[in-house]
């Protein structure tokens, strides 16, 4: 063969590699747009609620510690003290707007993530099933037995995050700081799923006079709910002004917050300054999640 056949066939050769190369370019581009298109397809619908951004004032004051304690004692709550005190001080935030779900994460919605992902299925304190249990498992009730790892995976596959203390604390409360999500008289059965009347949780949005202002229901009551932040007792005395979040360090094991009350405790639990904890890689048939994003443009 001649050196000038020779050269052709390199020549030859190198463009059937380049070509080759493009093919495998656009099969990789192709396949991933396909599975990015089929994750979109899988993810839930979300109803979102806008919460204004601006100036709100978080905690209790030391007359209403000391009321809410009082009270707590009045209908037999083993709360101390000690949990009211977390509350303080009050301290003004100011937020940027977001968006917040309208409902907490559903079964419907979480099982769907479960089967786009490989997640592991909702479970109990000591890894009971909880899909599968009359009076939780029905789509429509909120998810019950996720971590808050858990929680947050589902979060970020919608694109979206859990709220810090102080967008749950806002989206509860509003500005004039009301005492509970619809204002500030005690529940009774028609405001909210409390105090085991019916021993497990109910379908979200089933208590339309439970609903804030803004139009976000079981924030009392049902679930707790997850949120973003470490637990601190210091923390509200320290926070900063804009948007403030305790997650120094996100693998941390520390509890995390938990807000809202469950099906499980009574009025004392109930109030929307109350502040819980619960360990993050536990799971519990009392504890949920709703989510929130950045605000979007109208």
């Amino acid at each position: 063969m001649t050196n000038r056949a020779r050269r052709s066939n390199m020549r030859t050769r190198h463009r059937q590699k380049q070509a080759l190369g493009v093919c495998f370019v656009v099969l990789v581009a192709v396949v991933a747009a396909t599975r990015c298109a089929a994750q979109a397809q899988t993810r839930p619908e979300v109803d979102w609620v806008r919460i204004p951004g601006g100036p709100a004032r978080m905690g209790s004051t030391a007359e209403e510690i000391e009321a809410a304690y009082q009270e707590a004692r009045l209908r037999s709550s083993l709360l101390e003290r000690y949990t009211f005190e977390l509350e303080a001080p009050v301290h003004e935030v100011e937020l940027t707007p977001f968006d917040i779900s309208r409902y907490e994460i559903t079964n419907a919605q979480y099982r769907a993530f479960v089967e786009a992902t490989g997640r592991a299925q909702p479970h109990g304190l000591n890894d009971e099933p909880i899909w599968g249990h009359e009076g939780f498992d029905g789509d429509d009730n909120p998810v019950v037995g996720v971590s808050w790892w858990d929680a947050r995976a589902f979060a970020r596959w919608v694109d979206a995050d859990l709220p810090t203390e102080a967008q749950w604390e806002r989206a509860a409360r509003g500005v004039e700081r009301r005492k509970f999500p619809w204002g500030d008289r005690s529940p009774t059965p028609g405001h909210a799923n409390f105090a085991r009347r019916l021993n497990h949780t109910a379908p979200v949005g089933s208590y339309e006079r439970g609903a804030t202002p803004d139009g976000v229901h079981d924030m009392g009551g049902n679930v707790w709910e997850w949120c973003r932040d470490e637990d601190d007792p210091r923390y509200y005395a320290n926070c900063p002004r804009l948007d403030p979040l305790n997650l120094p360090d996100s693998a941390s094991p520390a509890d995390r917050v938990i807000r809202g009350g469950s099906w499980d405790q009574g009025v004392a639990f109930m109030r929307s300054a109350l502040r819980f904890k619960f360990h993050p890689r536990a799971t519990h048939k009392t504890i949920g999640f709703r989510i929130v994003r950045a605000a979007e443009a109208p």
